[in-house]
């Protein structure tokens, strides 16, 4: 009888005990990575866009092997993409022409991680055609928007349960240059500093970076300045920020190199560091630059070249944020459109658009070179990749 009674008292004290939070309760840690992939869905002069949507893979930390996991709602060419950081809401450019009457619009979805599903929640127009780049902005508040046809970049405020609201702020941009594909503006990119919150727009047809701040009280971009991208018929296309130094490195597309140079707080570039190739000395193929990223140590950076090279190249940063080359890799595939690091740095992907694959590189750590996997993921018509929690 006493017996019992110890154990019903030990139970009473059991349950009446502190319990775990869902914050002390130690969750294992998946060994998933999940990415998203944005493609074309439509026949387009420059594509044969084969996609169906954005599509959900997820990636395996230890071995960089990936597996399709489901597809969104059915939209047009959501060709780039931007992950919120609460990794709920994904967005995406709706790269076509929306015809005389109309524009081209910008899709809000939202992520399921339990069933890796990705559901359409609206989508409100871009105020231009062609979007091709999108990027939420510091204070998770807004989408910002860059047309190519028509050289404009537009503001979208981010509304109730992750949807888009109509635009509160656009931007037309001017000019152009001599080269055949800058008859007139083309914006490629817009994205905000890490840091000191300005916002850079970059203009492929007007050789331009354009300099914004964005009033996010106001709800508007309000313009600072704009400025020559020296030489003339470089095509700048995309920029990326140095995480620490006050360096900015800028791809131009026509001429197939890479700018590096000091910026001011307000995005002037102020003194040029350097001006390097894509390409070895002699190597007449046309260049075709189109992404740039920096690894997340900050010690690496690499580009993709398309045209007749689809190359990855992959430079270490020195000291003064000039670059060093590491070398060049194929991507094993025609056209890499674009590539993404993992956020652990450990892997890099490379969306070879016309020829339906991703594939799968090893970072080396210390020397940032890349190692083949082995891995080729069949994917339709791949554009863009960017990873959940990035």
């Amino acid at each position: 009888m006493k017996k019992i009674f110890l154990l019903v008292l030990l139970a009473v004290l059991t349950a009446c005990g502190p319990k775990k939070t869902e914050q002390q309760v130690a969750k294992p840690e998946s060994n998933e990575a999940i990415f998203f992939v944005g493609t074309y869905t439509k026949k387009e002069g420059h594509v044969d866009g084969q996609g169906e949507g954005v599509y959900v893979y997820s990636m395996n930390k230890k071995t960089g092997a990936i597996s399709y996991k489901a597809t969104s709602d059915a939209v047009i060419s959501p060709s780039y993409l931007a992950v919120h950081p609460n990794g709920k809401n994904v967005y995406a450019v709706n790269e076509f022409d929306g015809g005389e009457d109309s524009f081209a619009a910008v899709t809000a979805f939202e992520y399921n991680p339990e069933d890796y599903s990705l559901a359409y929640l609206n989508e409100v127009s871009s105020v231009g055609q062609y979007p091709c780049y999108l990027s939420i902005d510091n204070s998770g508040k807004f989408v910002m928007a860059a047309n190519y046809v028509g050289g404009s970049v537009v503001l979208l405020p981010i509304i109730e349960d992750g949807m888009l609201g109509n635009y509160s702020s656009y931007k037309k941009h001017e000019g152009g240059s001599s080269h055949p594909r800058q008859d007139a503006p083309h914006a490629h990119q817009i994205i905000q500093h890490p840091r000191n919150g300005l916002v850079a727009a970059v203009d492929l047809g007007a050789d331009k970076i354009y300099a914004y701040e964005l009033d996010t009280v106001g709800q508007t971009l309000n313009y600072l300045r704009d400025f020559i991208n020296p030489p003339r018929m470089a095509g700048p296309r995309h920029i990326v920020f140095h995480p620490e130094k006050d360096i900015v490195y800028v791809l131009n597309e026509l001429i197939g190199t890479i700018e590096v140079a000091t910026f001011s707080d307000s995005l002037r570039l102020e003194q040029k560091v350097q001006m390097i190739a894509l390409q070895e000395n002699g190597d007449d193929r046309e260049p075709s630059g189109a992404a740039i990223k920096i690894h997340p140590s900050g010690q690496f950076l690499y580009a993709s070249n398309r045209g007749e090279i689809n190359e990855i190249l992959a430079f270490r940063i020195g000291d003064n944020g000039e670059l060093i080359k590491i070398g060049a890799y194929p991507s094993q595939g025609k056209t890499p459109r674009d590539f993404e690091v993992d956020p652990s740095g450990r892997f890099m992907l490379v969306a070879n658009q016309d020829t339906n694959t991703i594939v799968t590189y090893e970072i080396n750590q210390e020397t940032g070179e890349l190692i083949d996997t082995g891995y080729i993921e069949e994917v339709p018509t791949p554009v863009c990749i960017k990873f959940l929690g990035q």
